[in-house]
């Protein structure tokens, strides 16, 4: 049987101050240097309602659309700054809310899940790929039930002049945020 080896440790083996104030500095210049990136890189509180709203509903228009193969449809209002969702069955004819109202009203009005843009944010126009661009009246950004959705840019701006392009693409699940505006 061969000796086993023992390891002795030395009591004395440690980290010194100098060393601990070394890192900690390190430590402290390279936060000093990210906080305020960080802070930048975070959307106001009022995008980050707008920007969440249209990337989840995004998402799951497209999921619901596949999972029940049904038509949904994303309605931008731009004339009122509000969005809704609503759905259709495959052959065309919209679907009925909980509460009885008509299929048309359903689809051509806000109902229970319609998101109104935040003070100081109005919608500009929405941008479809065949070069049809709406500044006025209601747009609608359909999703099918084979997968894909119709390629549209949702162009919003704040009080500050700032524009934001949402950009809807046909067989993603995300939706691509530009702090700028732009154009197919």
């Amino acid at each position: 049987m061969a000796p086993s080896k023992r390891i002795y440790f030395n009591k004395n083996q440690a980290f010194t101050l100098i060393e601990l104030i070394v890192v900690i500095a390190l430590i402290s210049i390279v936060l000093a240097f990210a906080i305020p990136r960080l802070d930048n890189s975070f959307f106001s509180n009022n995008k980050r309602k707008l920007s969440s709203w249209i990337l989840l509903n995004v998402k799951s228009l497209k999921e619901k659309a596949v999972r029940e193969q049904t038509k949904n449809i994303l309605v931008v209002d731009i004339d009122n700054n509000q969005m809704w969702v609503s759905s259709e069955t495959v052959s065309g004819e919209p679907v009925s809310d909980e509460s009885g109202n008509s299929p048309e009203a359903v689809r051509d009005a806000p109902g229970k899940n319609e998101y109104k843009l935040p003070d100081g944010f109005r919608l500009m126009d929405v941008e479809f790929l065949n070069d049809e661009k709406m500044t006025s009246g209601i747009a609608e950004i359909h999703f099918y039930p084979q997968g894909y959705s119709d390629k549209a840019l949702i162009h919003i701006e704040d009080r500050d002049e700032n524009r934001y392009s949402y950009l809807i693409e046909p067989f993603l699940l995300h939706v691509k945020i530009e702090n700028q505006y732009i154009e197919f």
